[in-house]
């Protein structure tokens, strides 16, 4: 017979062993880096190695594990070694307004090149009206003022003498015309003398008016001219003023930036618009502020983009909050009640700007959640550039001048940091995306159990409890949170990478030790965390617990019955995850049909479930069925279940109960048992272990342990196990017990009645088949109608 042993207690817990020996965390040299992730570690940094635009980074792996502030710190070290990117900056476009010039600048130049420019501006307000009301410059004026008006006096002179001669008086009219009238006396000719005239009187007065009026058009021919050339001689002294204003100006600028060619052309362009506009600088003061209230002079400010310091390296960011506009800038607007107005002063950098030449972090959560940010991010990275585009945002209403800046270049390595969910979605949906993020660092959720990973861990918690001036702690309460690491982890063999876990539970345990005046934080004080924790999320645990005190929930476990049996489930509340046990009853009866899964027929069964009901009935098919059709009838059922169930953990425990209602033989009511069954009656590991172990353990608990109840679980999840300090103890006395079975021959021996297995002369399941098969012939006869009904009890 098969004798199977209780598991011990260093099975149901974790081995201690490897954890370093220490009094406190006092003790324990601080970690700073990431827990033994070597593999992710490589990834990275063959990502950074490698400079092409398709070799950006996508960092998986689960939340809590200090993957971002490793990355973030990782590649500000690895930035701190390259080359500083070159500055950029928006400046007016002189041709086109409408589309401001991207000036390139060498590392860290752009703001001392604004500060230049204002200095500039500054300059010029101050200067131009001084050199043009200097005593030189008037000087030069009026000596031109003087030769125009000598000009003009020696030009009209002749006509003033013509009509001396001829006896006309003259007058300028306000048109600048001239106006001749006859004289008679020294005094002018009135019309109603002059029409008193003979004909050959007046000839003589019209014709002398014939001649001064040609005189007169060549005077006004004359002064036209001497205006014009006193105009451009005027022009002339004030383009020398103003030349030797801005060169003297602008020499600095020159030769400080002489090197680079595009500050250069900028200069240029600068230069013409200055002398075009040099008059602006002239007006009064209330003038002047009216034409800086309507922005004029901002034509001649920088808008300074990126701009990095040589000594930083290239720079890195974390962009929490990537929208479309964080990501690429953005152009804003005035308002003016009537229309929108904007000018290159406006335009906003974004964080690709900023990390231009260098790094951008993002989550994928966060930039997969904002419309149209992913778009824009690719077409960046694509384009290898960064153009801006106008948006009225809420003022579609308004009319408005856009803007079109041009594109800045683009050289940038992106790390996107998320889940395996995000990387599988952009893998399938988006065809761009394995173009462009060739590199995949894998963050493992578990690292090994091991003397060098345990002392990382607690030399990273370490550092959290000096870093936030926690009490330390002892060697107990750092088994504790590796204990529960591991739980997290579900295998004895590993942790949990997520020791963001951990630290809340430093965070509670420090608190408690601190309110019981203890200096230290001890086990007793993670227990009360972990209890705290539980205690946050137990009100459905206590009210299914308060069903089976009150009989509600019908639950057996103690005795032997026919066709009934204890499984064991677990429901993830998302925050928690809670045991529960399901009494599985099955009948059999004459007929053809077959096993009924009662719960896919009432449509509560997943698939996987009912899969694994298939799997039974092939397994019960090959085992029975091999020299007789079997003619029965079965249904299996979870006895007040009224909600939907999935998964094949409870297929063992359903063809026991089967065997048990087909041979008669009774079940122990005192076990419960989990796992899977495969068609060769071997039993699979299944999750949840220690959810379901200690679930069934709160029950028997609750309504009485007699040291004859107990688990049986795959033993392919004995590493799984690491139960806690109540089932430990229950263990420990005899009061509960936990059994790891291979195959279904194992989990017979245990499950069914003793006195049925202490008296077996063949092995169990050979016996057990003799059994049912007589019962199947019996079952076949009856449907054949030649059965003789006492020969079965």
């Amino acid at each position: 017979m098969i004798n199977i042993k209780k598991l011990p207690l260093k099975n149901l817990t974790i081995d201690t062993s490897n954890i370093p020996s220490f009094e406190t965390t006092k003790d324990i040299t601080a970690y700073t880096r990431i827990i033994n992730q070597k593999t992710a570690q490589n990834s990275i940094d063959l990502g950074l190695k490698l400079n092409k635009k398709e070799y950006n980074i996508f960092i998986s792996g689960e939340s809590g594990t200090g993957k971002t502030s490793y990355i973030i710190n990782k590649i500000k070290d690895f930035a701190k070694t390259q080359e500083a990117p070159l500055d950029w900056c928006y400046v007016y476009n002189f041709e086109d307004e409408t589309n401001p010039i991207a000036l390139c600048l060498p590392t860290g130049k752009a703001h001392s090149f604004k500060r230049d420019m204002s200095k500039l501006v500054k300059s010029l307000i101050k200067n131009v009206p001084i050199y043009f009301s200097a005593d030189s410059y008037e000087v030069e004026k009026n000596k031109l003022l003087k030769k125009y008006e000598e000009l003009l006096i020696e030009s009209t002179d002749k006509l003033y003498v013509a009509a001396d001669k001829m006896n006309f008086s003259i007058h300028e009219s306000e048109n600048e015309a001239f106006v001749f009238t006859p004289l008679l006396n020294g005094e002018e000719m009135t019309a109603e003398y002059y029409n008193k005239l003979s004909k050959s009187e007046k000839k003589i007065i019209n014709d002398g008016l014939s001649e001064l009026r040609l005189i007169s058009l060549d005077v006004l021919k004359d002064t036209r001219v001497i205006e014009k050339n006193i105009e451009e001689e005027l022009n002339k002294l004030d383009s020398l003023i103003t030349e030797k204003i801005i060169e003297k100006s602008l020499n600095i600028l020159l030769l400080k930036y002489e090197e680079d060619k595009e500050v250069l052309s900028y200069l240029e362009m600068l230069k013409k618009d200055l002398t075009k506009n040099i008059d602006l600088f002239l007006e009064d003061s209330l003038e002047l502020a009216e034409k800086l209230e309507k922005n004029f002079l901002k034509r001649y400010e920088v808008s300074v983009i990126s701009t990095n310091k040589v000594s930083n390296g290239a720079p890195v960011v974390f962009e929490d909050a990537p929208d479309i506009y964080n990501l690429l800038g953005r152009i804003e607007y005035e308002n003016t009640g009537t229309h929108l107005i904007t000018d290159f002063s406006l335009i906003k950098p974004g964080s690709i700007h900023k990390a231009n030449g260098g790094y951008l972090i993002l989550e994928a959560e966060q930039i997969l959640n904002s419309p149209g940010a992913w778009q824009a991010l690719k077409r960046c990275l694509k384009s290898e550039s960064i153009s801006l585009e106008s948006s009225k945002n809420n003022f579609d209403f308004l009319p408005l001048i856009s803007l079109n800046p041009e594109s800045i270049p683009l050289k940038l390595k992106v790390i996107i940091i998320g889940s395996d969910m995000f990387y599988n979605l952009l893998l399938d949906y988006d065809s761009d995306f394995m173009k462009l993020f060739k590199i995949k660092a894998e963050f493992d959720s578990e690292v090994p159990n091991n003397l060098e990973t345990n002392s990382e861990i607690i030399g990273y918690l370490s550092n959290y409890i000096k870093k936030n001036n926690f009490l330390d702690l002892n060697r107990d309460a750092i088994i504790e949170l590796l204990k529960y690491g591991s739980r997290l982890a579900e295998n004895k063999k590993y942790i949990s990478a997520s020791v963001s876990h951990l630290l809340d539970l430093i965070d509670l345990g420090n608190n408690f030790a601190q309110n019981s005046s203890s200096e230290i934080i001890g086990k007793e004080h993670i227990l009360m965390a972990l209890n705290e924790i539980s205690d946050m999320h137990s009100l459905y645990k206590k009210k299914v617990l308060e069903m089976y005190s009150s009989k509600q929930y019908i639950a057996n476990i103690e005795g032997f019955k026919v066709g009934e049996i204890n499984g064991l489930s677990v429901s993830d509340f998302g925050d928690c995850v809670i045991g529960k046990q399901h009494r599985i009853t099955a009948n059999t009866y004459v007929g053809k049909n077959g096993v009924m899964n009662i719960e896919r027929e009432s449509n509560l069964s997943g698939s996987i479930h009912s899969k694994g009901v298939f799997i039974l009935s092939s397994y019960l098919g090959s085992w029975l069925g091999q020299t007789q059709p079997l003619s029965f009838n079965a249904s299996l059922a979870f006895e007040q279940l009224y909600s939907h169930i999935d998964g094949d953990s409870a297929s063992c425990a359903e063809l026991i109960c089967l065997i048990s209602s087909l041979s008669n033989i009774p079940i122990n009511q005192g076990f419960a048992i989990t796992g899977s069954i495969n068609q060769k009656g071997e039993i699979q590991p299944i999750g949840g272990v220690n959810d379901k172990i200690e679930g069934y353990f709160d029950i028997c608990n609750l309504l009485g342990l007699t040291g004859k109840q107990g688990v049986v679980i795959p033993k392919s999840n004995v590493d799984n196990l690491i139960l806690n300090d109540k089932i430990l103890q229950a263990v420990e006395e005899g009061k509960f017990s936990i059994y790891a079975v291979n195959n279904l021959e194992e989990a017979l021996t245990l499950l069914l009645d003793d006195s049925y297995v202490s008296n077996l002369r063949i092995p169990i399941l050979d016996d057990l088949k003799e059994k049912i098969t007589f019962k199947l012939q019996y079952y076949n006869e009856i449907l054949n109608d030649s059965a003789d009904r006492s020969l079965i009890n």
